[in-house]
């Protein structure tokens, strides 16, 4: 196993630039840290570039170590690791991946394309969020989550561990228009409800979910722009008890995407 003790070798550096977005665009890599994280990026398959651990942390991740190519693995010193880690209480391994372009791409929606289980993020931009809302996805059957451009960043390291793994499996298509992709949405037979409160809104508990059902959730703050309402097909509101505020946007998700995998397995 390789050994790194100084803080200013090339490799380390070029590996605390990925905390950055910029970076992490411009050389198609991404970092991930802690032990089930990595645990679970190997079971996934995931292509690894290199993996760096510090002494405390060999033990623990001993029987995954043995399963990646040795010359990417890196033992490194206390202080190396502080200077690339991502957390205030590391667990002691943090690793370079390529981005998962099988699962993870950007393009418009076709009509012609197959009828899947799909739901739709619009400028969702906190990253804790956006990674609840894969995590979500992936373990209640949605088989595409659909982003706009302005959503936050999925290999931002905050949506990255948010996630719990579950971005190394779920599929993720970035649209160029949110308008757009909803009117190809419809075009290929899906029934799209924008979650909003507006007059026209009904309540979810009156909604027919299938598979031809899709939902939009909007930003955090703003909810979804008027020319995103004007396209779908209705507006759809989680009913609540009087007085209670507004839910965040990754638990509201999380409950659409629930009540179209309870009609499901009906």
């Amino acid at each position: 196993m390789n050994r790194i003790t100084s803080r200013r070798n090339e490799q380390i550096t070029e590996c605390a630039k990925l905390k950055d977005k910029k970076y992490r665009d411009a050389t198609g890599n991404f970092l991930i840290e802690g032990i089930k994280l990595f645990r679970e990026a190997v079971a996934s398959g995931c292509e690894f570039l290199q993996v760096y651990v510090a002494d405390r942390a060999l033990d623990a991740c001993r029987n995954e170590l043995t399963l990646l190519d040795e010359r990417i693995i890196f033992s490194v010193s206390d202080e190396v690791y502080e200077k690339i880690s991502l957390e205030k209480s590391p667990e002691g391994v943090l690793c370079v991946l390529k981005h998962i372009d099988k699962l993870h791409f950007s393009t418009t929606i076709y009509n012609e394309e197959e009828k899947i289980s799909r739901f739709m993020l619009c400028s969702v931009r906190d990253p804790g969020n956006l990674g609840t809302c894969i995590r979500s996805a992936a373990a209640l059957g949605v088989e595409e989550l659909v982003l706009t451009p302005d959503c936050a960043d999925i290999y931002n390291p905050k949506c990255v561990r948010a996630s719990m793994g579950a971005i190394f499996r779920q599929r993720i298509r970035t649209v160029p228009s949110a308008e757009d992709a909803v009117k190809a949405l419809r075009d290929c037979g899906y029934t799209v409800y924008a979650a909003a409160l507006t007059d026209r809104a009904v309540k979810l508990t009156d909604v027919t979910c299938g598979m031809n059902t899709c939902f939009v959730v909007g930003n955090e703050g703003h909810g979804l722009p008027d020319s995103v309402l004007d396209v779908c097909d209705h507006a759809v509101i989680i009913p609540m008890e009087p007085g209670a505020e507004s839910l965040n946007a990754s638990i509201a998700a999380s409950l659409l995407m629930w009540e179209c995998y309870r009609s499901r397995q009906l």
